[in-house]
């Protein structure tokens, strides 16, 4: 067996291998036009899907159902004005009874609920300031109620349900009815990515602490790249010649940076860091130095099914980092449309992990997670408006999404709407931009995700930390590329190629165009990153997480923009901290800061000193020599840079040479200034909060 039929995943996400998210018959062709005229972006997932028959008429579903408001027009104003530093209004923040005013009345609400209730529905719950309803009721009732019919539908390997067509009011009133969101399962997903073993193709499986001693981390390593290294294999292989099976000897030799130390094969750290390590990366220990630890601040953590055994893993997590505790001083768990009914194993998974990194980067910050009760996207939205209408917090951290062709237009401007009444209460919502690079399109264009693509959101993208360059070790931006050199029994004629697995989401916006923020930007839609932070599980962040089978608590390394999230999110609690006040969206920040503010994400520099170069002789004749991008199937010789590492696969029978490649971001490209894999860069440091700070109210 060859060692490449061993690494075949596109995502390792919650501990499962996953097919490439879409296909790149995915993309939306007439989306330019479509952005241009305000149309709406076919919903590609839907479009090709395999109907398997309508739901039983008895069926239980819920949907959302959202009022609309009055002088929407004036509220996009007034949070203009809160964002420009010209305006008497910069940074007076409205409060949520202000922006409930351009709601629906009382009397709408009242109205809206009697005629919901005639045709059959039940009121499950009501938003604070009146614009979400949620109902429930029979299949039959939900689809007579909204003029559409529910079926079961196969597409991209999953089945689901679904409405077939866009769900419209048709009871009494139905003027005041906005959007109708939910009648579906296929909601949002986690942004959590677990580290790969390479010599398994499997994630990397994590340490009972139970088991570990008193030294669970020494089962990790920050030295994740070794020196320069001669990789030799010979042995019988064959390879295809004028589509003919040839069979000969094969030998390789490869020089190049190693991943992890070649030299051991049985217990071998992985690479992990722990909140210290990255704290210091990112400048903050200097922060914290200056009291800038959170204090006074409260971050927000919505995800869906949460976790039962948070509080303990937390508890565990702050013990081991040697951070303070968390406990109902400092955190709460808030479930604004009751508690779950199920388990999620990949949700409780990124549960933990935004705790436990939004704690480690602002240590004295209140937490509080809002736990919504599915990951419907009409739930996670109302959960963002619940955070907004009770003030629980100025930062929200949302490490979760879906790709834009597989989303709708209805949900991404449901998102859009709370998001921007979030934003005029001097709210900042960061949502993770995704760890599939351009989701499968081909090109930067359409390749954002929802609801990282709202202009009311500040989109946040992912890094790798240590990546080996000419210049040293550099953060590049995520883009993980894998080949396969085989084994030593049996090395490949020909390096057999995994391509792209893994990156930090990315791209420009089919469904939004871009906001005054990014008018210097290229494109017309709206262009995500924003920032980024570490996301690569290659050089990922320590978790603490009870493992739902055993019971057991275990650490291991853990990734995703996911990661990334929660580590700005921090950062930016510490600069609403140093400012004295809240400093509102993010977005429309970073976008006026000074360079200095960021170290700028670039191209790896890395030629023959920190890059894999090589030949492989088959038959003894015919040598065929690689440099780095033919070695990792890349159409052309990335100008933009990345480093190619060697890789041993020490398990027995199959050891032998993997590489794998950093900074190869699907079609998303790092370069200077702001670009579409990393956005402005990483935050500097105390740079980057002393300038984010000088945005303040008080110096306008």
């Amino acid at each position: 067996m060859k060692i490449c039929r061993l690494f075949r995943p596109a995502v390792v996400r919650n501990g499962k291998a996953l097919a490439y998210p879409l296909a790149a018959a995915l993309l939306m062709g007439s989306a330019a036009s479509a952005l241009a005229a305000g149309a709406p972006v076919q919903n590609r997932l839907m479009s090709q899907a395999q109907d398997a028959g309508a739901v039983a008429a008895a069926t239980p579903l819920t949907a959302m159902v959202w009022l609309k408001g009055h002088n929407e027009a004036t509220l996009d104003s007034y949070v203009a004005q809160r964002y420009d530093r010209t305006s008497p209004a910069y940074h007076q923040w409205m409060s949520p009874a202000e922006v409930a005013g351009f709601g629906p009345t009382a009397q709408d609400v009242a109205t809206a609920q009697a005629s919901l209730r005639a045709v059959g529905l039940k009121i499950e719950t009501v938003s604070k300031d009146g614009r979400a309803i949620k109902v429930s009721g029979t299949a039959d009732k939900m689809q007579a109620a909204f003029g559409t019919t529910v079926h079961h539908l196969q597409a991209n390997n999953q089945t689901f349900y679904a409405a077939v067509t866009q769900p419209k009011y048709q009871g009494a009133h139905p003027e005041l009815i906005d959007k109708v969101a939910g009648l579906t399962n296929l909601g949002a997903q986690p942004f959590v990515a677990r580290q790969i073993d390479l010599a398994t193709g499997e994630p990397v499986p994590m340490v009972d602490l139970a088991t570990a001693g008193a030294s669970p981390l020494s089962s990790f390593t920050t030295d994740c790249f070794g020196p320069q290294f001669n990789a030799k294999m010979s042995g019988f292989g064959w390879s295809i010649v004028n589509g003919t099976v040839v069979a000969g000897a094969v030998a390789d030799n490869f020089t190049g940076p190693t991943y992890l130390d070649p030299t051991k094969t049985t217990n071998r750290p992985f690479c992990g860091y722990t909140a210290q390590q990255v704290a210091a990366h990112y400048g903050m220990d200097q922060a914290f130095a200056r009291g800038w630890t959170g204090k006074g601040e409260t971050i927000v953590i919505v995800d869906a099914y949460g976790s039962p055994t948070i509080q303990a893993d937390a508890d565990a997590f702050s013990q081991l980092m040697g951070l303070k505790g968390l406990d109902n001083q400092n955190f709460q768990i808030v479930y604004p449309d009751g508690q779950p009914t199920t388990t999620d194993s990949g949700w409780g998974l990124e549960t933990t992990l935004d705790v436990e990194w939004a704690h480690a980067m602002a240590p004295d910050a209140n937490i509080v997670l809002v736990v919504a009760p599915s990951n419907d996207d009409a739930e996670l939205a109302y959960a963002v408006q619940y955070t907004a209408d009770h003030q629980l917090g100025s930062v929200i951290s949302n490490s979760w999404g879906r790709p834009e062709a597989t989303d709708s237009n209805t949900d991404a401007s449901m998102f859009n709407d709370v998001f921007k009444r979030a934003a005029a209460e001097g709210i900042s919502v960061n949502v993770a931009t995704g760890d599939s690079g351009d989701n499968g399109v081909g090109h930067p264009f359409g390749a954002a995700s929802v609801p990282a693509n709202s202009p009311y959101a500040t989109g946040i993208g992912g890094t790798s930390i240590g990546v080996p360059s000419d210049q040293g070790p550099v953060e590049a931006a995520w883009g993980i590329t894998v080949s396969h050199l085989g084994t030593l029994r049996q090395p490949n004629a020909v390096p057999s190629f995994s391509g792209f697995i893994q990156g930090g989401g990315g791209g420009e916006s089919a469904m939004f165009a871009k906001p005054p923020y990014q008018q210097h930007l290229p494109g017309a839609g709206r262009q995500l990153p924003d920032v980024s932070a570490l996301a690569d599980p290659q050089t990922g962040a320590l978790v603490v997480f009870t493992d739902p089978k055993s019971g057991q608590q275990q650490i291991g390394p853990i990734g995703g923009t996911s990661l990334a999230t929660p580590l700005f999110s921090g950062i930016w609690a510490l600069a609403n901290q140093a400012a004295g006040q809240s400093l509102g969206q993010a977005a429309p920040a970073v976008g006026v800061l000074p360079a200095s503010a960021f170290n700028d994400i670039g191209p790896v520099v890395a030629h023959k000193n920190s890059n894999t170069f090589g030949s492989i002789t088959f038959r003894g004749t015919q040598t065929t020599n690689y440099d780095p991008a033919q070695l990792m199937d890349l159409q052309d010789t990335q100008p933009d840079g990345f480093v190619a590492a060697l890789v041993f696969a020490g398990q027995v029978p199959f050891q032998g040479w993997n590489v794998i490649g950093f900074g190869t971001d699907s079609s998303l490209r790092a370069g200077p200034g702001w670009d579409n894999a990393t956005g402005y860069g990483v935050p500097n440091g105390i740079h980057f909060i002393e300038e984010a700070t000088r945005l303040s109210r008080q110096l306008f």
